[in-house]
């Protein structure tokens, strides 16, 4: 179990890090340059994967009840105290916004995945903190992920 949490971990964080770069070079870059536009979409897009996929993983291995939707894998967690409720629906709005990556939605622009990035990347670095808070055993540090999004 415990590689695969890691490697959830280290994609998401390193799509976090370019997401970070990329909402830090501003939105006229971002606007005019169709690579970091692009870019973005992609990066945020398995940022947000790699929350779902994680949640999927921690759901199957703790035997939670099984989602019936990709919206439905954070009010399980937050059912089982994995993650607050307030994130929970925050997250919820995230996925909405891979969702409508995922199918090329007509209304998504650089203007809106701009702000996607910058609003939601701290929803999903508080849900790898509460996943690893709660992951923790009492006593036992995470070395590897400790410092994980401090820098946001």
């Amino acid at each position: 179990m415990q590689d695969r949490v890691d490697y959830y971990f280290d994609q998401i964080n390193k799509n976090d890090s370019l997401l970070l770069k990329l909402s830090e070079a501003g939105l006229d870059r971002f606007i005019e340059d169709e690579l970091s536009f692009n870019a973005g979409c992609f990066l945020l897009q398995r940022s947000i994967g790699g929350c779902i996929n994680l949640g999927i993983h921690i759901i199957t291995t703790h035997g939670f009840p099984k989602p019936e939707s990709y919206h439905n894998i954070f009010d399980i967690l937050a059912s089982q105290k994995v993650i607050p409720e307030a994130l929970a629906e925050k997250l919820k709005n995230v996925v909405s916004i891979r969702n409508q990556l995922v199918n090329l939605d007509p209304q998504l622009n650089a203007l809106s995945i701009f702000n996607a990035i910058r609003h939601d990347l701290a929803n999903i670095v508080a849900f790898e903190k509460h996943v690893l808070n709660w992951l923790r055993p009492p006593g036992v540090e995470r070395v590897k992920h400790e410092n994980h999004g401090q820098n946001r």
